[in-house]
């Protein structure tokens, strides 16, 4: 068979697997979107299993759940305790042990291990005490998170379900929505207080008139994909909270209110899905563990909701029988369909991960591997042809092939660029032309400084100190914070669409549901990402972390 035939047999393969998913897509109609949403349930428990080497949620439960209890693993424990008859005494144990042994700084993540601990049947006193100490201590999301525990009947001498949502219901802005910030509703904000109020939404005529307005504010949010934004991004978590938003109001998701160009909301949080069964947090995105976990949290909540009109996050329904996403007598078999890679995002201490070169600009360096890539590929081409002509197969369709074979390889070299941490970091300043002005950029974690063990984290907040930097037309935010990062030595780790997740080994939800990095330009917080925010001569950039979402600032 000659490489033309070769070729052509691949291309057939590959469309042959194409149209088998298409038709398996097809077969799961939005007319049975429960099993559809089952369906990639089992591919996110599958890669779970697999990245953590177990073969059944049994010893996931009992291995890095309740390892991580407290810590990382509470969503996961609510889920499963909403999705199946699994034992969850090891972990409820462990996050007792926990909850009673740590000072955990963070009002929303006590409020979310009592979530937990409520979900697992733990000690209704251990919760009641989280909450006399939590609600209200946080802004908003302390509201909402507060308003779930009294939902479910727990004690707070400040606060009844009452008084909660008439504050809840006091602090709606006038597009229906709610927000940590300014005056205008943000969509995950919207639909977790929607989330809190539901129980009342059909008792309370005040809670109803507010939900209404709020379902109308997000249906007008929602994109033609069913899909949502958030912050100018469209990402799967933000749609994951509207799809438990609706779950647990029981609405249909085929409400026309919440269908556009015929696609749901779970069309929307399915975009997302990799092959390895995770989710990224943008399109073509990595592996990103908080979309993965949200987009779980969500489908159950839809699951059990349509199955058994069961919510998730009323736990007294947790006593009576669940019902089973994917069955415990049936482990999950991780075949080679579920990858066994590390996540993207996941960084090693001692690692980086580098932004990509378009973003940061020209630099001088050296050749590098590229030149010898070039070469490599030129003599292998000169090679193939030779063979080609010694083995008689001389139609111009074969030396073509080999050419278009050549060129896509030395165009792959041409806009890829692999780096050590040492040729990456190598503090030269980046080489611009058509300088505009200067910026400067400082980055501080002040919040943070003297609370944490971390060696990463400076006594005294700082970070990088106030640095100036010149800028050429049209750089951004994010531009300069990978010269930065390259120059100072400062690990970065985030995508080049703008997703900070981690700087100087400080990561998001690192001291709570409510902690990551944000951005000031000029002393205000502009409502785009990063890599959208298109910098002018003078202005002053602040990278910043919260612990409250800003509010600590």
């Amino acid at each position: 068979m000659n490489l033309k035939k070769t070729l052509v047999s691949i291309t057939i393969t590959v469309f042959a697997v194409f149209a088998a998913q298409f038709t398996a897509f097809a077969a799961n109609s939005s007319d049975n979107t429960v099993g559809d949403a089952e369906s990639v349930i089992g591919g996110i428990l599958a890669y779970e299993l697999d990245k953590n080497g177990y073969t059944t949620a049994q010893e996931w439960i009992d291995g890095s759940i309740t390892e991580n209890a407290g810590k990382s693993s509470e969503w996961y424990a609510i889920i499963l305790s909403k999705s199946g008859n699994y034992d969850l005494t090891k972990y409820r144990s462990a996050l007792e042990k926990y909850v009673n042994e740590s000072n955990i700084a963070s009002a929303t993540s006590r409020m979310k291990n009592a979530l937990a601990l409520l979900s697992v049947g733990a000690d209704k006193k251990l919760v009641n005490d989280i909450a006399e100490s939590s609600v209200g201590e946080q802004g908003i999301m302390s509201l909402i998170y507060g308003l779930h525990l009294l939902n479910n009947k727990c004690e707070c001498s400040r606060y009844t379900a009452g008084t909660l949502t008439d504050e809840l219901l006091g602090m709606q802005f006038a597009d229906g929505g709610w927000a940590i910030m300014g005056e205008n509703g943000d969509i995950d904000v919207t639909a977790m207080t929607v989330q809190a109020l539901a129980p009342q939404y059909e008792k309370n005529d005040k809670v109803t008139s507010a939900i209404d307005r709020a379902l109308s504010f997000m249906s007008e949010k929602q994109l033609d994909n069913g899909g949502y934004k958030s912050f100018g991004t469209e990402n799967p978590e933000s749609t994951a909270q509207v799809l438990i938003a609706l779950s647990q109001l029981g609405l249909d998701i085929h409400d026309t209110r919440f269908v556009k160009n015929g696609n749901t909301v779970i069309d929307g949080i399915k975009g997302f899905v990799l092959p390895d069964g995770s989710f990224s947090h943008i399109v073509g995105g990595d592996t990103n563990e908080t979309a993965t976990t949200q987009a779980y949290l969500s489908l159950t909540a839809y699951v059990i909701s349509e199955k058994s009109g069961n919510k998730l996050y009323l736990f007294d329904e947790n006593k009576t029988e669940n019902a089973e996403t994917v069955p415990e007598s049936s482990p999950v078999e991780t075949t080679s369909a579920v990858s066994t890679a590390v996540p993207a995002e996941t960084t090693v201490p001692g690692t980086s991960v580098s932004p990509s070169p378009e973003m940061t600009g020209k630099t001088e360096n050296t050749p590098g591997y590229k030149p010898i890539a070039y070469i490599i590929i030129g003599s292998l081409a000169v090679i193939g042809c030779t063979i080609l002509f010694v083995l008689k197969k001389r139609r111009a369709s074969n030396f073509i092939t080999v050419i278009i074979i050549a060129g896509a390889a030395a165009a792959f070299v041409f806009f890829t660029d692999f780096r050590s941490s040492e040729e990456y970091y190598s503090g030269n300043d980046t080489v611009k032309d058509n300088i505009v002005g200067t910026v400067t950029i400082e980055i501080r974690c002040d919040t943070v400084a003297g609370k944490g063990s971390s060696e990463y984290i400076p006594a005294d907040g700082t970070i990088l100190g106030k640095t100036e930097f010149d800028i050429s037309e049209g750089e951004t935010v994010y531009d300069i914070l990978t010269q930065a990062a390259r120059k100072y030595n400062i690990q970065l780790q985030g995508d080049a669409n703008g997703y900070i997740a981690g700087i100087g080994y400080l990561y998001e939800f690192d001291f709570g549901d409510l902690s990551g990095w944000i951005y000031h330009v000029n002393g205000d917080t502009p409502f785009m990402m990063c890599s959208e925010y298109k910098l002018s001569d003078g202005d002053t950039i602040e990278w910043l972390y919260t612990c409250d979402l800003g509010n600590d600032l």
